[in-house]
Order: structure tokens, then sequence, then C-alpha cells
């Protein structure tokens, strides 16, 4: 008898180890990751599953929104037309065939030309501010006010080309207006705080690579 409930013991535990074994090597929920890849563009990245991701003119888009009516993505205050999602997440990847300083004067051409040296674009604090992440050096460049707009990285990189990376302000989410709405937005299920924005966006730029 003694035996017969060793044997069932060990079995018991040898079947619960594999599962969370088994558990632990395969994530799911929204930590788990999808893979893009993009040959033309040149770029691949593992994003979390609750994302959705297409392909615009050559540029990555991860987009996530949540059932919330609004009045759009800049006037989360207004009473106009009614929209019934929430954008909550938006990030758009793409490379330059240019230099820093021409793809900075193109994409973001309302910088004054005080703003470049020698032909060369320098920061200016809250404006235009040095920005490191992983294996990426760069600027970043906050275009809009009031908790609505983006904000655009732009690094250097090899071949003399311009990685560019845009991250949509979410005007509720930002802080910049009442926080009551923005509760009522942070009580929507499945809905990505500005906290857990930051990190999702740290965690694609890390793993991203240029092929």
């Amino acid at each position: 008898m003694k035996k017969i409930i060793f044997v069932v013991l060990i079995v018991f535990i040898a079947g619960a180890g594999y599962y969370f074994l088994k558990k632990d090597n395969s994530p799911v929920g929204e930590d788990a990751n999808k893979q893009y890849q993009n040959s033309d563009a040149g770029i691949s990245f593992a994003y979390p599953k609750i994302l959705t991701a297409s392909t615009t003119d050559g540029i990555a888009v991860l987009h996530h929104d949540i059932p919330y009516k609004n009045s759009g993505p800049c006037d989360m205050m207004g009473d106009e037309i009614k929209y019934d999602r929430l954008t909550d997440f938006e990030m758009k990847i793409q490379i330059i065939d240019k230099d820093l300083t021409e793809t900075v004067k193109t994409l973001s051409s309302y910088i004054p030309q005080e703003n470049f040296v020698n032909d060369k674009l320098v920061a200016s604090p809250g404006f235009i501010d040095p920005y490191t992440i992983a294996d990426f050096s760069g600027f970043a460049i906050y275009e809009g006010a009031e908790g609505c707009g983006q904000t655009t990285y732009y690094f250097p990189i090899a071949g003399n080309k311009t990685l560019v990376i845009a991250n949509a302000s979410i005007q509720v989410l930002s802080g910049a207006i009442v926080q009551e709405k923005a509760n009522e937005v942070l009580a929507v299920p499945g809905v990505i705080s500005r906290e857990k924005n930051k990190e999702i966006f740290e965690s694609i730029v890390r793993n991203l690579k240029i092929n």
C-alpha cells in the first residue's frame, strides 16, 4: 500500500512539474508575443499579441483600442461627433533613406533653423531631448500640446539612414485633463494605461532588429 501511495505521489509531482515548466515556457495573456517582419522596410520585432500590426506605405503600425465613447483623440471633453472606440496605443516605425538632420527637416519641418548648428540637430530641453535606448541613440521630439500629439524618436543607423519611431500621446490618459475622465477610461477592461504604454513601447524598441 505504501509503495502504491509513493508511486502515485511521484507521478503527481512529475506531472505538476511538467505543467508548470510548460506554463512558464509558454507565455499567455497580454504578455505573449507575436513577430513582425518586413523585409522591404528592413525591420523586425516582437510585440504583445494584444496589439494589431499592419503595414501602410512601408510604415509598421501597431494599434490598440477599447470600447469607450469619445469625441476624438484630441478633444476628450468635446460633445460633438462621438466615436465608439478609443485608441489607447498607437506606434509607428519606419526607416528613412536620409541622414538624421535631413529626416528631421523633412518630417518635422516646423523646427526652426536655430535648432540646427553646422547642419546638425541640437538639443533643446523639453522640446528636443537626447534619447538612448538599447543600441539606439538619437533624439526625442514631443509634437503636440495638452497631452495631444506624439513623441517622435529619430535614431541614425547604418547606411546614412534614420530609424523613425512615433508613439502617440493619448490625451485622456496623459494627465493633461481632469482625472475623473481618465479614471473612467482606466476602468475599461483591457485598457493600456500610460505606464503600460511606456512599458510596451520600450520592449518593442529594445528587441527591434534592423535587417
